[in-house]
Formats: C-alpha cells, structure tokens, sequence
C-alpha cells in the first residue's frame, strides 16, 4: 500500500483561505465538537489548533482517504482565541487516491497593504499629458530635420558596404545600449518607491511622483514649505556652470584666435603641445594640485604673504576660489578647440578686408569672426557646462567645508542613503537642466545640432 503511494503522482491543489482572528474573549465550557461524517464525494474537514490547545496541528480529511477526522480540539485555555476559516472553493479540490496525503495551508495577513500613494492620480496624469504635448512639436520637428539630412546610399558608396555597415551598428548600438537605454531605466526608476529586491515586481512596485515631490517640498513633516536645502544646491550648482563656461569662454577665445589666425608651423604645434601636456595628469591628482596650491599653507598664500600682500592666509578653499579655477582648468581643452576649428576655417582676408574699412578689433570681432565661429562656440559652452554640472570629483577635493554640489547629493542618495529611486529622479532633474541649456545655446547662436557635431 505504501510503495503504491509512494510511486503515485503528486497533485497539489491550492485553497484561498481567509482567517479571521477575534479579540481574545473569557474561556467558555469545552464542548464536544461533532464529528463530520465520512465522505467520499470531495468534501474537506480542516481541524484547527488554537493557540492555547494541547491538540496537534491541522489535520485534513482529504477526499479518497480512508483514515477518519481526528477529535476535535478542547477549549482554549485562558488567553486563547478563536479561530474561523472558511473555503471558498472545495468543490474545485482534485481527486486523490487512498493513502496518506499533506495539505499545505497558506494564512496571509489581510493587513498588509500596498503604500498609501500606490499609482498616478489625475494632476501626475495631467501633467504628464501637458509635457507630452509641448515636447511633442519638439520631436516631431526635429525627426523631420534628421530624416531629410539622411541619405544613406551616398554614404554606403563613400565607404563601402563593409565599413557603412561597421560604422552604423557601431554607431547606433553605441547610442542605444550606452545612452538611450540607460537613461530609460533610469526615468522609470525615478518613479518607483525604494524597495527591497524581494519586492520589486509585486503589488508594491507602482509608479509614484514621490521622488520629484520631495525634491521641491521635502518630507511631509518639515515645517517649511518647500526643500529649500536642496533647491538652493541645485540653482547655485547651474548658476556656478554658467560662471564657469564663461570663464572659459573668455579666456579660451583670445587663445584659440591666436593660434588659428596668427601663428603657424613650429609656433603653433608648441602652443598645442603646452595645451596637451598638463593633461596627461589624472583629473584626480590635478584636483590635489590645486588643493595644495590654493590651501592655507599653500603656494599662493605664502606667496602674497611674502609680498606683504595678506597678513593671514586667506581661505581660498572656503571660499570656492579654488574650486571655480579647479574646474575652469579641467575643461579648457573642451572649450578651446571647437573655437580653434571654427576659427580655422575663417578666411583672413575677411578680417583684413574689415580693418581696411576702419573697423575696431571690437567690431572685427563682434561682426566677423564671432558670427562665423557661432557652431564652435555653442559646442564648447554645451560641453563645458554639462560636464561641469555633472562635475563630482573637483567639488568633493576643492570644494569648502559649507559648499554642496547637486552631484554630492546625487551621490549620497546612490551609495550612503541607499535610496536608487530618490537618486535617479535628482540625476534625471539634473540631465533636463542640461538639455535645456542646449536648447538654449542653440536658440541664441542659431544653430542646429548638426552645425555643433560637426565641431
């Protein structure tokens, strides 16, 4: 009997069962439970232990089971409670054959509920449909400008068919799988709640607004109406990359005319060599060097101290000297060769031609070389001021004791505070500040993104 139970299949049947738990009452007299009568047409008898009952577990009376129910259990003692369970669903039970059987009963907590903001509600709805609809003529417009630019079969008969075809799966994965895709993920991480691995996936993985809300108002129990701590980083972290940009502007156009303009041969590979070399540092120790250079006891204060200059050492660090001329000299290459090409391109006679008319240096420059060096200068002050906003390492080495960077913020949410939600919704702020920017940049100088990829 026991090898033909042992070799049969297993079939396993599921019940939904609810309990329901009243508040603990005075013990009652035991009273004999009636014994269910033996069935053989799939009915179920489930004999519970109460908390507080010397009887065993649950014993079931599975359908084809020839073993009868076991006693009913005596009264709870004092503390006890009782216990109701109801099936919803025995009609639905397999048939089994004769033997010994298990059943496994599941309890959920009827308490447990998915958190308090589960969903979009209809303002987060409506403004998702108003964004969609401005960014929308956006797309479209600029879908339209890369499709009439395409031609790719002048481009496969330049290259070939083999190195086309390299060059665009290259190209396209790169965009795809390194850009697109992760910042993808990325926007749809900044809507979720912060979960646990166990419960990414269940009922509690919804989408939320809550990472963006607290961002401009903070938790629900400060007293201030709006988080101004991290507003404020946030502006002073865009108003210090447009100070930065243009520092860079101002001081890499001088330069880069002079070397496209004015010097040639041996003079102006020294000029690119003296350019290059200091870069062949890490970022990191450059970071240092500055640290040392602009501290307390460093070179520049023991400098003007020795010219009776200062009486005290003065606190560059403290007061984000260091840290602006840190990050002005950390992207200067970026800013200076896009104006180096679109300069280079210029015809000097033009020049020569506006100063035999009387023009100012001012006007030449103004009227002549600016409008034509207009893609140069909008792809430099784009990728200085991106990569300055996106700047971590300068801000965590140069920066003072009450200075705060929106990356360090980023940055703790990611690893300190363990908040990936929260991090991604700041990171994603972040990356529109940057677009629009661009945008920008290419509504005052009036070029397209073709103009400022081909610098």
């Amino acid at each position: 009997m026991n090898d033909v139970a042992a070799n049969a299949p297993v079939t396993m049947a599921q019940l939904q069962i609810t309990p329901s738990l009243p508040q603990p009452s005075q013990p009652k007299p035991a009273e004999p439970a009636p014994t269910p009568p033996p069935s053989s047409g799939g009915g179920l008898g489930i004999t519970p232990s109460l908390p507080g009952s010397s009887t065993p577990g649950i014993a079931p009376k599975l359908p084809g089971s020839s073993s009868p129910a076991p006693a009913a259990p005596s009264a709870p003692t004092e503390g006890g409670s009782n216990l109701n369970i109801t099936i919803t669903n025995p009609d639905k039970l397999p048939s089994l054959p004769a033997g010994d059987h298990e059943l496994k009963l599941v309890i959920q907590d009827p308490n447990a509920q998915p958190p308090a903001d589960g969903g979009l509600g209809f303002v987060e709805i409506f403004i998702a449909i108003v964004a969609a609809l401005l960014i929308a003529p956006f797309v479209q417009r600029e879908a339209g400008k890369w499709t009439a630019n395409l031609n790719a079969l002048q481009f496969v008969q330049k290259n070939g068919l083999a190195i086309s075809a390299y060059l665009l799966i290259f190209t396209f994965g790169w965009i795809i799988f390194m850009i697109v895709l992760p910042q993808l993920y990325m926007l749809d991480f900044s809507f979720r709640f912060n979960l646990t691995p166990n419960e990414i996936g269940g009922p509690n993985d919804v989408y939320t607004l809550k990472n963006y809300k607290y961002l401009i108002f903070g938790r629900e129990s400060d007293s201030e109406l709006f988080n101004w701590l991290h507003l404020e980083v946030f502006a002073k972290t865009i108003f210090a990359s447009v100070i930065v940009t243009l520092i860079n502007f101002l001081l890499c156009y001088p330069l880069a005319f002079f070397m496209a303009q004015s010097v040639r041969g041996r003079g102006q590979r020294l000029l690119f060599l003296c350019l290059l070399l200091p870069f062949w540092v890490n970022e990191i120790l450059r970071a240092f060097a500055f640290k040392l250079i602009f501290a307390e006891l460093g070179l520049i204060n023991n400098f003007l101290m020795a010219l009776g200059i200062l009486d005290q050492p003065y606190d560059f660090l403290g007061a984000n000297v260091a840290l602006y001329t840190g990050l002005t000299y950390a992207y200067i290459l970026l800013m200076i060769f896009p104006l180096y090409n679109a300069i280079e391109s210029l015809d000097p006679n033009q020049v020569e031609a506006a100063r035999d008319m009387g023009a100012s240096w001012m006007k030449i420059h103004m009227r002549v070389v600016m409008p034509h060096a207009k893609p140069g200068i909008a792809s430099g002050c784009t990728m200085v001021f991106m990569l300055t906003a996106g700047a971590l390492a300068a801000p965590n080495i140069l920066g003072g004791p009450s200075s705060l960077w929106f990356t360090q913020i980023i940055y703790q949410w990611y690893n300190t505070g363990g908040n990936w939600p929260q991090g991604s919704a700041y990171a994603f702020v972040l990356l529109v500040s940057c677009i629009i920017f661009v945008r920008i940049m290419m509504r005052v100088f009036k070029v397209g993104l073709g103009d400022i990829a081909k610098r």
